[in-house]
């Protein structure tokens, strides 16, 4: 098959959007590829004109979009709802539904998937522009600086979803059946499957404009600083603890694999260490790390605290 003929599955979860998913399908059609872009909707009980508008594009485009209208279950099901029911495409990539993506996202994501040349799970992500609504960038998500290291990506969710573009190997990992109701964030989720049985690549150049809203379920801070502050703020609020559930889950579900390639015994040593003393010993001497020292710091922080 050839590069021309390859076909690309863009999977969307919809909610009430209807502000800004015109402009958001708009940079997914407008892509510059030679490859051609189909996508999948699913809306999760929008309320408002969401799937009016999209119905518009569907009768435009009816060879490229399918909308698929279900009842309210949550950004993590509907997600996997859609990775469950995609098939038959050479690349995935997720989208949000309040983004723009810059014409050569798509293009830029599977010329690197095509670089490695072994049939294995493959994951790219990349940083992206932060934006409020006039589009114009004041930040950007995190970058990588050190190795995504399994010790790293299962305590910090580093590939954003909207960024997340990866290949049919990986697709059929992430059909196994799971429990949806253990996974805190659906793109940590595939980001540590993919480190653990494939490769990520991880692109430092941004491709999407990231909308941030005051109320986003998932944010990033401006800078060092910002991007602390929201994840100390994140863990008092309850997420470490969300995120340990998921933790736990991905060590059970893994336990082979992690077993196989040195990891299981940290993990666990994470999972086991309850009592005040065991979890200073753990925060001390733990191998897990985080993007900066500064994080790494404030998780084995929140850890000694039992945030974690």
């Amino acid at each position: 098959m050839t590069n021309d003929r390859k076909r690309i599955l863009v999977m969307m979860s919809t909610y009430n959007g209807e502000k800004h998913i015109r402009e958001q399908i708009d940079s997914i059609l407008g892509q510059k590829t030679s490859n051609k872009v189909f996508l999948h909707i699913r809306d999760d009980g929008s309320q408002d004109r969401t799937c009016d508008i999209i119905e518009e594009y569907v009768k435009k485009y009816p060879e490229q979009i399918v909308l698929t209208r279900g009842k309210n279950i949550g950004y993590n099901a509907s997600f996997f709802y859609l990775i469950q029911n995609a098939e038959g495409f050479d690349y995935y990539s997720i989208s949000d539904q309040d983004d723009v993506w810059k014409k050569n996202k798509l293009h830029t994501a599977c010329k690197w998937i095509d670089s490695v040349n072994e049939k294995i799970p493959i994951l790219y992500a990349s940083t992206s522009y932060l934006v409020h609504n006039d589009l114009i960038p004041y930040g950007t998500t995190r970058k990588k600086k050190r190795e995504f290291s399994l010790y790293n990506t299962i305590i910090q969710n580093i590939c954003p979803g909207h960024s997340q573009v990866f290949n049919n190997e990986l697709l059929t990992l992430l059909k196994q059946k799971i429990d949806v109701c253990k996974i805190y964030v659906y793109d940590s989720w595939i980001t540590n499957i993919a480190n653990l049985y494939g490769i990520i690549l991880f692109d430092n150049n941004p491709h999407t404009y990231y909308r941030q809203f005051e109320g986003n379920q998932l944010g990033s801070g401006n800078g060092k600083i910002g991007q602390l502050f929201s994840s100390m703020k994140r863990s008092y609020r309850g997420d470490g603890n969300k995120y340990r559930t998921q933790f736990e889950y991905f060590v059970f579900k893994n336990k082979d694999k992690l077993i196989e390639l040195g990891f299981y015994n940290e993990l666990v040593r994470l999972i086991n260490s309850k009592s005040l003393f065991k979890r200073l010993t753990y925060a001390v001497s733990s191998k897990l790390y985080r993007q900066s020292v500064l994080e790494t710091v404030a998780f084995r922080f929140s850890y000694f605290l039992g945030l974690f």
